[in-house]
Parts: structure tokens; C-alpha cells; sequence
């Protein structure tokens, strides 16, 4: 069994095992030397260009001042891109030591489990209580640890071989049994939905409220930034005709991020929860308008370019009379006829199917998930048939289509 017994109870340790981590490491390295570069290059200009337009001198000599407008511009496009940058900076260094020295330590005690994740000097960890957790299983379909508590599922490792994350799962849900009430069937709402009482007293979906403010905030923030650039641009353009189309631009990105905020604060998109419907309705302030109804769910995932799993939920509504009342075949990957997306994610089934199945159960509303085993399989057949009755060439492709199903699982 994979782990140890130690004084602070099971621990399993993962290490990174990817045989390429030293050529994306090596390739990372040479990147972040280059970030670092352009990184302190723009913050260079930056700071000196803040000095000269704060200071009114010139920013080398010989030179003009600056005019307001053009280095307000400037600026916010440096900062915009300065932000843009750092970020994906800290992320290609995260990746760079998990790939040099990532460790994961899983460990289970009498009071729950405790995760910390160590990269080289720094480390993060978190703790989830026993009575919280749901279950703990490999996510589809890179095959990563995930433990589900509460509303949420949190990804633990993704390090080791697959085969140790396997053995890992087997020995963490050995050692940490659940009671049956927290069994991982149950059907919770994920968390970053919310469900509401509207003002109109009825049941609805939302995405998650206190997401949402936040959002509202940042964007208003964006906007009263924009409106002030706009401002300082416009002023100057009165004398510097030059510097009109630059107000112009600069007006119409701060109208945009006012009407965002303002849709972010004021308005949504919900669905209203009824007995066997599922009605998409759009609210801004006290207005609402019903935009659609949905009388079933279906479940349904795709594979893009780069080997990504998508899983989208789909709100079906009844089909117009003259459409043929025949369901298409089920190996057909498409949007349903008549529907409306719900969610769309990449790689996290779990979340998907716990937002189907919780719509499903209070809308009373029938779910089909085409991405279950026996779903897939019941595809498979249906495609087989079709090529044997297209001809010759279709019965050739027919004889390898298991072999292409065994493939796609494998990976």
C-alpha cells in the first residue's frame, strides 16, 4: 500500500515523474530570464516616465516634456501589460519549480485530511475536516487526485504516476471512511452557483452572488480609471487635434467598462427552478424577462485540438411541430436542436454533473448523460451500424472503431 504510517498519522508523499520535466524546465528557464527582462524594461519606463509627467521635466535631456494625454496612454497600456505579464511570470516560475522539485504530502489524521503542497523553498497547504468531505477520487481525464468537500472539489496532487494516484485514492479512502451521509452520489450544488429566492418568490439558479460583486467592484474601479485617462486625453486633444482619436478610443473602452459594470450590479442571467421546466430568465433590476424554456437536460463532452475534455450542460425545450420527433443518433456531437447552454467547462466532469444532476432533481426535469460508460458504449454501437450501412469503405472503418474507443479511454 502506497504511504507511511508516521507520528502525525497516514502520509503519502507524490513526486513529480514526468520524464520530459527537464526539457520543459530547461525551455522555462530560458523564458523567465527573457520575462525578467522585458519585466523590468517596462517598469523602467514606467516609473520614469511617472517622474517626468509628475516633475514636468523633460524624461532625458534634451528632450520636450511630456504632454498629459499621449503619456496617460502610454501608461495604461504599460500597466495593463505590465499586469498581464507578471502574471503569467508567476505562473511559468510555479511551473518551473513543480517541475524541478514539486512534492505533494497528502496526510490523514483523526480530524481529516491535510494537503500541502511544496516547491522547492516555498509551500502551501489547507486542511479539510472529516465531516465535510464527500469522497476522494481521480478526476477525468488527466487522472488527478481530487477530494469533494462541501460544495466544492478541490484538486489535492497531480503528481506521481497515475498508477500512484490510483493507489493513492484506494489508501486515503481507506483510511479516512465516509459516512453515508457525505456519500459522494449525493446531489449537491457546486459552489460557485447559488440558489436564490427571487423577489417574486420563486426558486432560481445563479451564479454565485458574492462572485459576482466582486466582479462589479473591479470593473467599476476599471471604469472610474478609464474615465479619468478619458478626461486627461480629452483636455489635451482641445489643443493637440492629434490626440482626438486617442480620446475617442479611449471614451468608447470606458463606456464599455461602465455598461459592464453596470450590467455586473444591476442585471443577470437566472434560471427558474418550476415543477418539470427549467426557464431561463434575464433580470435587470426589477425587470424580468423569460427568454426560454427547457422541459429536459442533456450532458454531453467533446475533445478539442489539444486533447482537452469539454463537458457541456445543454436546457432542452420542446421541439417546434414541424421537426421530425425522431431523436438524432446518439454518436451525433452537436447542440441539441432548440436549446440553451447552461455551463460549459474543460476537465471537470464532477462539477457538470453535480450542477445536471441538482437541476435535474429540483426541476424534476429528466437528465440524459451521454457521457456515462453504458451512454458511450450505446454511441459506439449506433456508429458501427451506420458505417456498415454506408457501404464498403464505412464497413472498414466500422472493424476499427473499437480499437479508436480504446485509444480515446487509454488516454
Amino acid at each position: 500500500m502506497i504511504g507511511e504510517r508516521t507520528s502525525e498519522g497516514l502520509e503519502i508523499r507524490l513526486r513529480i515523474r514526468e520524464r520530459t520535466r527537464f526539457l520543459g524546465a530547461a525551455f522555462l528557464a530560458v523564458w523567465l530570464c527573457l520575462w525578467a527582462m522585458g519585466e523590468c524594461f517596462a517598469l523602467w519606463i514606467l516609473v520614469r516616465g511617472a517622474i517626468a509627467l509628475v516633475t514636468g521635466t523633460p524624461p532625458d535631456p534634451g528632450r520636450a516634456p511630456l504632454h498629459a494625454g499621449p503619456a496617460v496612454l502610454v501608461g495604461a497600456f504599460l500597466v495593463a501589460w505590465l499586469s498581464i505579464w507578471s502574471l503569467g511570470g508567476l505562473a511559468a516560475g510555479s511551473e518551473l519549480l513543480r517541475l524541478l522539485w514539486g512534492l505533494d504530502r497528502i496526510i490523514v489524521d483523526g480530524g481529516g485530511l491535510q494537503v500541502r503542497w511544496e516547491r522547492a523553498p516555498f509551500h502551501t497547504s489547507r486542511r479539510f475536516e472529516r465531516g465535510t468531505i464527500r469522497g476522494i477520487t481521480l478526476s477525468e481525464p488527466r487522472g488527478h487526485i481530487v477530494v469533494v468537500s462541501g460544495t466544492e472539489r478541490v484538486e489535492l496532487s497531480g503528481l506521481g504516476t497515475r498508477a500512484e494516484r490510483r493507489d493513492a485514492v484506494a489508501a486515503l479512502n481507506a483510511a479516512l471512511p465516509l459516512p453515508a451521509a457525505h456519500a459522494p452520489t449525493a446531489v449537491v450544488l457546486p459552489g460557485r452557483w447559488a440558489d436564490i429566492i427571487t423577489p417574486e418568490g420563486a426558486r432560481a439558479l445563479v451564479p454565485d452572488l458574492a462572485t459576482r460583486r466582486r466582479q462589479a467592484r473591479f470593473t467599476t474601479v476599471l471604469a472610474m480609471l478609464g474615465a479619468a485617462s478619458t478626461y486627461v486625453v480629452a483636455r489635451d486633444a482641445v489643443r493637440d487635434p492629434h490626440l482626438a482619436v486617442g480620446a475617442i478610443v479611449a471614451a468608447s473602452l470606458t463606456a464599455l467598462l461602465a455598461c459592464s459594470a453596470w450590467w455586473l450590479a444591476r442585471g443577470r442571467s437566472e434560471w427558474r427552478l418550476g415543477s418539470g421546466d427549467l426557464v431561463l430568465c434575464r433580470r435587470f433590476g426589477s425587470h424580468v424577462r423569460e427568454r426560454f424554456t427547457a422541459h429536459r437536460l442533456v450532458l454531453d463532452s467533446s475533445t478539442d485540438s489539444d486533447g482537452d475534455h469539454w463537458y457541456q450542460l445543454f436546457a432542452v425545450g420542446d421541439l417546434p411541430a414541424a421537426a421530425p420527433a425522431s431523436a438524432p443518433p446518439a454518436w451525433r456531437v452537436g447542440r441539441p436542436p432548440n436549446s440553451r447552454s447552461v455551463v460549459r467547462l474543460m476537465n471537470q466532469p464532477e462539477v457538470v454533473r453535480d450542477l445536471a444532476a441538482w437541476l435535474s432533481a429540483h426541476a424534476d426535469i429528466p437528465l440524459d448523460d451521454r457521457t456515462t460508460a453504458d451512454a458511450r458504449a450505446l454511441a459506439l454501437t449506433e456508429l458501427r451500424d451506420a458505417l456498415v450501412k454506408s457501404g464498403r469503405f464505412g464497413k472498414w472503418v466500422s472493424k476499427h472503431v473499437d480499437r479508436l474507443a480504446d485509444t480515446i479511454d487509454g488516454d
